[in-house]
């Protein structure tokens, strides 16, 4: 069922246009990548879908609802997101961290429930990391990091996550770790992830559905099996690549020597 539609979208910083007549869907219980080159356009279209900039035309439409007719609380009913980095002054714990994805429930006391706190340490305990609930969250390494703005996003209930770059600045263990994390509460809770990605062998192995972006345009888009090949890849990564099948059957993409600087 499809569950996020955008429209016609177009945005610019200035004059400069950064965003140029984007049109795709993404269907409930999908991973969907947004892969291509920095400065193609990748966060500021998430920011467009969140309603943290304005687009200067298009729709985006969730559920059917045009989200330009929404109040920032119903917007955050609606969809979550998880940045790459949280800069945090003061010295919060992991716990109150989570609890911050509820606030539009407080109501006027601004003060969580004990069901709410219950709901915390579930999604804690669902994602392994209820040893980490009285940590201080500035302590944590970047993948627990990750997890824990995972954590938020899911104790925000809302049917649609929007994730930036979730696997950046994360060595090859954790990397893998956080999106099997993804992976996995996508498929059991059966929320929709739209998540932006520089990694194309992530890409390949984690996502259901792929928009290949260049130049604030859209290259490509479709389910990954239909467009995820050499030809793709060479016209939003601007170089000659390759793409060879490993023993296990995943493809797996390289640049081709020459095309490098030396």
């Amino acid at each position: 069922m499809e569950v996020l539609k955008v429209e016609n979208l177009e945005f610019s910083y200035g004059k400069r246009r950064i965003l140029n007549s984007l049109n795709f869907t993404v269907n409930e219980g999908e991973i969907c990548g947004l892969l291509g080159p920095n400065g193609c356009g990748k966060t500021t279209l998430l920011k467009c879908i969140n309603r943290i900039l304005n687009p200067e035309s298009g729709k985006i439409k969730i559920n059917g609802q045009d989200t330009s007719c929404l109040s920032r609380n119903k917007i955050a009913e609606i969809i979550a997101v998880v940045p790459q980095e949280l800069h945090v002054v003061f010295s919060f714990t992991v716990l109150q961290i989570i609890l911050m994805g509820g606030t539009i429930r407080y109501g006027l006391s601004g003060i969580p429930s004990k069901k709410d706190y219950l709901r915390a340490y579930e999604i804690l305990e669902e994602l392994d990391i209820e040893h980490l609930a009285s940590r201080q969250y500035n302590e944590l390494s970047g993948g627990e990091k990750q997890l824990i703005l995972i954590a938020r996003a899911l104790f925000q209930n809302a049917p649609i996550m929007l994730l930036d770059e979730p696997t950046s600045h994360l060595d090859f263990k954790r990397q893998h770790q956080i999106m099997e994390v993804i992976k996995k509460i996508t498929v059991s809770r059966g929320i929709t992830s739209l998540i932006t990605l520089h990694d194309p062998n992530i890409a390949a192995r984690y996502c259901n559905r792929l928009i290949m972006l260049n130049r604030g345009e859209i290259f490509h888009q479709g389910l990954r099996e239909s467009i995820f090949h050499k030809k793709s890849l060479e016209s939003i990564y601007d170089m000659k690549i390759k793409i060879e099948r490993t023993p296990s059957g995943v493809n797996y993409v390289f640049p081709e020597p020459e095309t490098l600087p030396q």
